[in-house]
């Protein structure tokens, strides 16, 4: 029976790494006690730091500047430069002041281009993404690489309309040809190829722990010269002989995927956040919009009125913006690949899926904010390569990040923690953090530590149909052990009957004998298969409230007074101007 490596043997893999947690970080973990803490104190959690929604809005603006095409060639023409002001400042004139970006931060923003640039992968059109730990590329897979993969997918999806599989709850528009809920393991069913019932986890939270099911894995050999190769004998749903050129040519494409498994990795490995563009004056975090000292008076009275009328009088008085500091200074240069994959084996969880729109079902609606897997499936990061779009609307993956709480500078100061951070007495303490453009050769990897979501499209010419195409890998954790295609026997009913009914022996017996054989021998047929995927994704929705709950749904805990952290010099100004 194959068992879950060691929380010890965990950690002892992870020092090749320069990591002592035990694994790499991931979205898995319970709700911190997020109690009060001193201003110049450190985060009392794993959860990075908030940014400011300025510092984001920057980072907007980069990646903006980054979508288009030549960008590391254009940042250096001063006339272009010049002209990307002009735009910016027009751009953003009716945008909220506490949103707008200075000179200082304009300036900072094209002069951190040069350092993106070094970072940039010319061979392989690697470079960073929206947001710190995620990384893309347009050029990763070669053409050819590109059709071959085409080609070999396509018996998948020319099957007669009756055999197609549509994902439940997508209206027939998004079509499974390869997906990890299929015949995945099913714990006390699922053998191994010693006869042994697999068994769940017992060495993580039961909190995020499935005790029913596990997506099942392929081992993929990572050679010396970085080349790739599978180590088990099959994909799961995919037939070995039935379609062995998909097999043959997912390697090819992970092989090039793992350099941006490495940035990713190299990111988690980090042991800190890339640092802050803005300019804190000498202190540890941004200080308070309140022109004059920390924003509150506790000795004077306080005087309860509307929050929405106390916001329209907070506007009206005078506030110090934060500022980004002049220029680039640095804050990328923790950036580099430390994480190396080559000789080693990676567990990988292969989805290929068509989002098909027609005239008649011309919209697809988006997504949820989501992580993949649940934690006795360990993936760490995801791959996601759009090897084939036609006649859709720009759509979008964006980013989500649970955070800690923000440095209040008061009781009850909401209008400037929403207008700092964008979060709210009693929200989440999370903060959307970036988006990228999805579309035709873009290949985007990003950790599980972020939830990340879809965004709605439809066809570009609504009187002809539109599709878009994606492979998937979803990376176990390299230093954790699951059970995989190496040691599970195929599950499917009609691989088996086919390997079976190949037999002399198979032929003479009866078919009364042969369908109690086939019964007894580990089968489980599609519609059998289709029962259970509706099982597990039902425990999925619940586990998703969980991960919502626990690393994404801490609410903030401000310290409530009723009129919060107003000088009293601004309250007498207040009951004479009322």
């Amino acid at each position: 029976m194959s068992s879950p490596v060691s929380t010890e043997h965990a950690t002892e893999k992870l020092k090749d790494f320069g990591i002592e947690s035990g694994r790499f970080p991931h979205p898995f973990t319970e709700g911190a006690d997020f109690e009060y803490y001193d201003f110049d104190e450190d985060d009392p959690t794993d959860h990075d730091t908030p940014r400011t929604l300025v510092e984001l809005r920057m980072c907007a603006l980069s990646t903006s500047i980054r979508e288009k095409a030549g960008w590391h060639v254009k940042f250096r023409d001063e006339k272009i430069r010049s002209r990307w002001i002009e735009e910016i400042h027009e751009q953003q004139k009716d945008v909220h002041p506490s949103l707008q970006l200075t000179d200082n931060m304009i300036n900072y923003v094209l002069t951190e281009l040069e350092a993106y640039a070094a970072l940039r992968d010319e061979s392989t059109g690697i470079e960073p993404g929206p947001y710190e730990r995620v990384w893309r590329s347009d050029k990763l897979i070669p053409s050819n690489l590109k059709s071959e993969l085409r080609s070999a997918v396509y018996p998948l999806e020319s099957v007669p309309d009756s055999e197609k599989d549509w994902h439940p709850g997508s209206d027939g528009k998004v079509l499974d040809l390869v997906h990890p809920s299929l015949y995945p393991v099913i714990y006390g069913l699922t053998i191994t190829t010693s006869g042994e019932p697999i068994r769940p986890r017992d060495d993580v939270p039961p909190i995020f722990n499935s005790d029913r099911f596990q997506w099942l894995p392929s081992d993929f050999h990572v050679g010396d010269d970085g080349s790739v190769s599978l180590a088990s004998p099959y994909i799961n749903n995919i037939h070995p002989e039935d379609h062995a050129a998909l097999q043959k040519v997912i390697p090819k494409v992970v092989e090039r995927a793992v350099p941006l498994f490495e940035w990713v990795l190299s990111d988690l490995a980090r042991d800190r956040q890339v640092p802050t563009r803005m300019n804190l004056e000498g202190e540890k975090f941004p200080a308070c919009v309140w022109s004059q000292g920390d924003g509150r008076d506790p000795e004077d009275p306080f005087v309860d009125f509307h929050k929405v009328v106390r916001f329209k009088w907070y506007e009206r008085q005078p506030k110090k913006w934060p500022d980004s500091k002049p220029a680039y200074d640095g804050g990328l240069d923790d950036v580099e690949k430390t994480i190396s994959l080559r000789g080693r084996t990676l567990q990988l969880i292969v989805k290929l899926a068509n989002i098909i729109l027609t005239p008649e079902k011309p919209e697809y609606p988006g997504g949820k904010w989501h992580v993949e897997g649940m934690n006795n499936e360990a993936i760490v990061a995801t791959v996601i390569y759009y090897y084939d779009c036609d006649n859709l609307t720009e759509s979008t993956l964006s980013f989500r990040n649970g955070v800690n709480e923000p440095r209040y500078h008061g009781q009850d100061d909401s209008y400037c923690m929403v207008h700092l951070y964008g979060i709210d007495r009693d929200h989440p303490c999370t903060q959307d953090v970036g988006k990228i453009i999805t579309k035709e050769d873009r290949c985007i990897a990003f950790p599980n530590l972020y939830q990340h979501l879809v965004s709605p499209f439809r066809l570009a010419d609504p009187t002809r149909p539109g599709h878009r195409k994606i492979l998937v890998f979803f990376l176990v954790d390299p230093h954790i052990t699951i059970p995989s295609a190496s040691v599970v026997t195929p599950q499917q009913a009609s691989w088996k009957r086919r390997a079976i009914s190949g037999t002399t022996m198979w032929e003479r017996l009866p078919v009364e004998l042969q369908d109690i054989v086939a019964d007894d021998a580990d089968m489980i047929t599609f519609e059998q298969a289709k029962a259970y995927r509706e099982e597990l994704m039902s425990e999925r929705t619940i586990y998703v409230d969980i991960v919502n709950g626990e690393r994404f749904g801490h609410e903030f805990n401000m310290w409530y007074v009723s009129i919060g952290s107003v000088p009293s010099r601004l309250l007498t100004r207040f009951d004479s101007e009322h």
